[in-house]
């Protein structure tokens, strides 16, 4: 048997410490004050996992038509918005009881997360780690890890994941003998899909250049597109759900598009709203000036070593030239002009640090493993310059959670639901989130008109009814005084089924898929159900059984590997 090694399981242990006690400063203000911080999407998300929670308290699973969120009304929203990831939300809100309970855990897990990856990458280049660990801190404190802390974006969590994806980008211009590791790329990028879309997109987006280069340098080899292939059919089974839900929805209905924004304005920027160190930290694209010069100084250096590392030199330039794109320098108002979607359907070019951070970190790490440790003057330097870095940034995000425990204009109303173990108190104080994402609209609608739409058909009109969920419906009911036509504050798409008063519904429904129905005087019931096609749910249990067959590999495996 084997002795016990004290001293390895302390060199694993040691740097999470490191990791959880920098969360706990990061978010100390929220600790103190025991408030839960609240941004534009925070109750979006909130009723998504919310749905989910109480999908999985009683048993009663419905992929598609949300029962318990939303008001309640019938809207498709996590089968488009990481499904397996809304439901592992659901699952811990059931366990921790309360939203504060769920809005601390979350931030604790993000920042273990996104320390955690950062800290494997910078490992897995050798590089030392005390510089490793250094470096994780001031991860998770710049860019969208702060700011879902804050506000709850989920970038965020692209941003946890996002290390991961660019070790398989690293993989693949560094390791000659496996350049493409099938299994790791497949579950990477399966479980980035599994939690937000967009930030897929940027995996796909960080991925492209290394697959180039690694092609170049192994001479287009026909076993790195046999692995690529084998990575994306395997990534399409572990997510048949998502794609089974996409066509599905896409393919019969219009829906709303998420909020323009004009992207000129959403660019990265040098500072923050209250100067050097202001109130908002790195949350909505600003970039604290010490990291910056922190990235001049990397490209200054890559510049004049150019051919001393191809991984240093690949993700610098490209870390420099994505950050660039991101910034507010970039003409992003003729974008905007040639292709309007980019307004709606990416918002805030800012979003692209997601990226663009990963490859810069990694290119610190690597001029100072490469050029500064051996020398012990370059090394007290280099650890200098990154501490102040460090400093900077965790002070930063210490003002920013500060403010929004402090003064974030949230009523006591919904912070005193938020301690409460009935998770649905807190949508009781009216405080909704009125995105229409997702609404299935007429051809005619008019984006800028859907919230205030969904806010006076849906959410105004919730308390005027009486909800129940069945096993495989919602029920509506309600007393009326006289027979006249009234629009219900439900949602209906191209495969919703609805009885009113026993009667099949075919009738007309207004610009956000809310239907117009005659009411009786006295009661009245309105049944609403979701009739989606066989091959949905023939794709969904696909992707169910394709990660129980992972997992069982994988214990399979550790268990031999446990025994031997």
């Amino acid at each position: 048997m084997k002795k016990f090694d004290l001293k390895k399981v302390w060199g694993v242990i040691w740097p999470y410490l490191v990791f959880a006690a920098a969360a706990t400063i990061m978010i100390f203000s929220q600790l103190k004050a025991g408030v839960v911080t609240v941004g534009g999407d925070t109750f979006f998300h909130f009723s998504r996992f919310y749905d989910a929670a109480m999908q999985i308290e009683n048993h009663n699973f419905s992929p598609f038509q949300t029962n318990y969120g939303f008001q309640q009304s019938g809207r498709v929203i996590n089968a488009l918005y990481g499904p397996g990831f809304a439901y592992l939300n659901g699952l811990i809100l059931l366990m921790v009881k309360t939203w504060f309970n769920y809005q601390i855990f979350t931030n604790y897990l993000i920042c273990l997360l996104g320390a955690g990856t950062m800290m494997y990458l910078l490992e897995y280049v050798k590089i030392n780690k005390p510089i490793a660990v250094l470096l994780s801190v001031i991860y998770i404190n710049i860019g969208m890890i702060p700011a879902y802390i804050n506000s709850n974006t989920f970038n965020g969590w692209g941003q946890a994941w996002m290390p991961l994806v660019l070790l398989c980008g690293v993989r693949m211009i560094s390791d000659k003998k496996k350049t493409i590791n099938w299994i790791q790329l497949m579950v990477i990028m399966s479980v980035i899909i599994q939690i937000h879309i967009l930030s897929t997109l940027m995996a796909v987006v960080l991925l492209i250049p290394f697959f180039i280069i690694c092609l170049y340098i192994n001479k287009n080899d026909r076993k790195i597109w046999l692995n690529l292939f084998k990575a994306i059919l395997g990534t399409i089974c572990l997510t048949a759900d998502v794609w089974g839900a996409y066509i599905t929805i896409y393919l019969s209905n219009k829906l709303a598009t998420p909020d323009a924004y004009d992207l000129r304005l959403g660019g990265i920027q040098l500072g923050s709203y209250n100067g050097y160190m202001g109130m908002f930290g790195t949350i909505a694209g600003r970039m604290l000036p010490l990291f910056l010069c922190l990235i001049i100084l990397q490209a200054i250096f890559v510049v004049i070593n150019f051919k001393q590392n191809l991984v240093n030199t690949t993700v610098t330039l490209y870390g420099i030239f994505i950050l660039a794109i991101a910034s507010i320098y970039f003409p992003w108002g003729a974008v905007q002009r040639f292709f309007p979607f980019t307004e709606s359907l990416f918002q805030f070019p800012y979003r692209l640090i997601v990226i663009a951070y990963p490859l810069l970190i990694l290119g610190m790490g690597l001029t100072i493993q490469l050029n500064f440790i051996s020398v012990k003057w370059k090394n007290y330097v280099s650890i200098a310059f990154v501490g102040l870095a460090l400093l900077e940034s965790l002070s930063s995000s210490i003002r920013t959670t500060h403010y929004f425990s402090r003064y974030q204009t949230v009523g006591t109303e919904v912070q005193r639901a938020s301690k409460m173990e009935d998770l649905s108190k807190i949508f009781e104080t009216k405080v909704y989130g009125s995105q229409s994402d997702y609404l299935s609209v007429s051809k005619d609608y008019v984006p800028s008109k859907m919230n205030s739409l969904y806010r006076k058909n849906v959410i105004e009109k919730y308390e005027n009814y009486r909800h129940f969920v069945n096993r495989n419906y919602l029920r509506l009911e309600w007393d009326a005084k006289h027979r006249k036509k009234i629009i219900l504050p439900l949602v209906m798409y191209a495969q919703s089924d609805l009885i009113m008063n026993g009667n099949h519904f075919n009738g007309k429904r207004n610009q956000i898929g809310c239907p117009v129905v005659w009411q009786n005087e006295g009661a009245n019931v309105a049944l609403l159900s979701f009739k989606a096609p066989i091959y949905s749910y023939v794709l969904l249990w696909i992707a169910i059984a394709s990660w129980i067959v992972l997992l069982v590999s994988w214990l399979y495996k550790f268990g031999l590997k446990f025994l031997n």
